[in-house]
């Protein structure tokens, strides 16, 4: 199945409103369509759910107005509507919750939620207002897919950015000494190789991995991280995943 879709959820909030900002520049960047989806439990509100769609799809064709934007309010919990809407998806993207959370899910909840089940990619958009600069940052470890390290690398050419790779921990900087001795990165030069036009830094940090990757996101345009294991529904997020999800400051992405 050749997905290409972009889906987003919107609730009126100003962090769906930069949700849906961010899904439509990316959807401009890869030159495919954007469905915009609200949901919903009070049928009386259809003329204020009419005026949330109405909303998210002018500011995303603000954004990129030779895109195709469609939006549609469904019935139902936020998270299983986003989850349905998004099955043939190539990418689910989210706000940050702040305060109100969206409806039908208790604040904070929709991102960590879908990021958790989606069989997709995942986005949950937060941080700074003005993400449109930095580097993409991906976690390097001995568990990380060679296929999240590649997202990155993805991501970062279709926004003309670099790649800052990550490798967090004790003894961090030690092992950073032995690597950058060498003269190949096995982790890293194949994707060099696919991306020429990126640029790529690789950086040994000591200290616990969630928070060295939190404060490596400070000026990142975004954050890619991987799950770490699958559950028995869906998958886990691990440590970094969930603590970036609550404190990065830009946009995450949950790669599959």
């Amino acid at each position: 199945m050749d997905r290409t879709r972009i889906v987003v959820g919107a609730n009126g909030s100003g962090g769906s409103i930069a949700a849906v900002r961010w899904a439509a520049a990316e959807a401009r960047l890869r030159d495919t369509d954007l469905r915009i989806v609200v949901a919903y439990q009070r049928p009386e509100g259809q003329q204020e759910n009419a005026g949330i769609v109405h909303a998210a799809v002018a500011a995303a064709r603000a954004v990129a107005p030779a895109i195709e934007v469609r939006g549609v309010a469904m019935p139902g919990y936020a998270v299983p509507v986003l989850l349905h809407a998004a099955e043939e998806a190539a990418l689910l993207v989210v706000g940050d919750q702040g305060r109100g959370g969206m409806f039908g899910a208790p604040a904070d909840s929709v991102g960590k939620q879908v990021a958790t089940q989606a069989r997709c990619s995942v986005v949950v958009v937060r941080g700074r207002p003005d993400c449109d600069s930095g580097p993409v940052v991906v976690g390097v470890d001995d568990d990380a897919a060679d296929a999240v390290i590649g997202r990155a690398f993805e991501e970062a050419a279709l926004h003309g950015a670099q790649v800052l790779a990550v490798t967090a921990g004790p003894g961090a900087r030690g092992k950073g000494a032995e690597v950058l001795g060498a003269d190949l990165d096995s982790r890293l030069d194949p994707w060099r190789a696919r991306y020429r036009s990126v640029s790529a830094q690789r950086e040994y940090i000591d200290g616990r991995p969630d928070r060295v990757m939190v404060d490596s996101c400070r000026q990142a345009l975004l954050a890619v991280v991987g799950p770490r294991r699958h559950g028995y529904q869906g998958v886990l997020l691990g440590e970094v995943g969930s603590r970036l999800l609550r404190r990065a400051e830009c946009p995450v992405l949950i790669a599959r």
